[in-house]
């Protein structure tokens, strides 16, 4: 049996990215080989900002290399071979693989969101405390008078762009065409959770791998399309 694990890489905690991709996949392996004992083929694809204007991002290029060098990887039970393990970055949709997204990952002027700040009761120095000047530049001026500086000129950040909806897109894919094999999506992101009902709607087999405790609004709903939520 064949299963897909649709990872959002970017976004998994630290703890579970740094052991490195094998460790990861043994981790997939255990959790999916408890629900699925006959599963012989594990394919995992990496969602995150993989790809700039030129290519491949420092991140994107490490993470490849990695996977050139250790997958697949073999699970052996008894000295056989029960599992092989398939791994890769999604750089097009499943169903149009010719098509390489680029662009993926981009870098904006400016501060992303306006913020509010509360004072907390722990600082060590509340008369000084620079809380109040960074909720200044998120709202786009310095806070000195006078000063004529825009936040745009001044701040950069990093965003993603296309991965989630990749990601949205490829599991209805899976759950719609072929022989529609179980998927496994790690993401505590609520915003997949339209496509994981729309999925499981379509008869698709979805489960959920959480990496941290939480509790979603969503959990009852998604239970009520039998969709499995358990720990990675």
């Amino acid at each position: 049996m064949t299963v897909h694990v649709l990872t959002d890489f970017d976004n998994l905690p630290a703890a579970i990215r740094k052991p490195g991709l094998a460790s990861l996949a043994r981790a997939v392996y255990q959790a999916v080989d408890l629900l699925y004992p006959s599963v012989d083929e594990l394919r995992i694809r990496l969602y995150g900002g993989w790809y700039d204007a030129q290519g491949l991002t420092q991140a994107g290029t490490r993470l490849a290399q990695e996977i050139g060098f250790g997958f697949p990887m073999a699970i052996p039970v008894n000295q056989q071979i029960k599992c092989r393990i398939h791994c890769e970055i999604a750089s097009a949709s499943i169903d149009a693989p010719a098509d390489l997204l680029l662009h993926t990952f981009r870098q904006r002027w400016g501060i992303r969101s306006r913020l509010t700040a509360v004072q907390s009761p722990s600082c060590a120095s509340p008369h000084s405390c620079g809380v109040q000047t960074v909720v200044q530049w998120s709202r786009g001026r310095c806070h000195v008078a006078g000063c004529s500086v825009p936040a745009h000129t001044v701040f950069k950040y990093n965003e993603q762009k296309l991965v989630d909806t990749l990601l949205c897109c490829d599991l209805i894919v899976l759950t719609t065409k072929g022989q529609k094999a179980p998927v496994f999506l790690i993401s505590d992101d609520d915003d997949m959770i339209p496509a994981v009902l729309l999925g499981s709607r379509l008869g698709g087999s979805i489960h959920i791998l959480q990496t941290r405790t939480r509790q979603s609004p969503y959990d009852t709903l998604l239970q009520q399309y039998n969709v499995q939520i358990s720990a990675l």
